[in-house]
């Protein structure tokens, strides 16, 4: 079973997506096209945190009816 980076957060902002990332060690910004698709967003993250074993984690965020949605890494945002 995968485990999350813990929480994320989306703001929208004219043309980007403010996209806040909360992991066990760090809370990390980044401003995402809207076009930009969840593995992308991924990558970033990972490349970020220099994190090696990809497979283990993924991203959730919490949804307008307040639920942990898994992101879809290749759906747009």
């Amino acid at each position: 079973m995968s485990q999350r980076l813990r929480n994320l957060k989306l703001e929208e902002t004219p043309g980007l997506v403010n996209v806040r990332v909360t992991t066990m060690d760090a809370e990390l910004e980044f401003a995402i096209q809207q076009t930009t698709t969840g593995k992308q967003l991924f990558d970033q993250v990972v490349k970020t945190i220099g994190l090696r074993e990809v497979w283990f984690f993924g991203l959730q965020y919490t949804d307008s009816k307040g639920d942990l949605t898994w992101i879809k890494l290749y759906k747009k945002s």
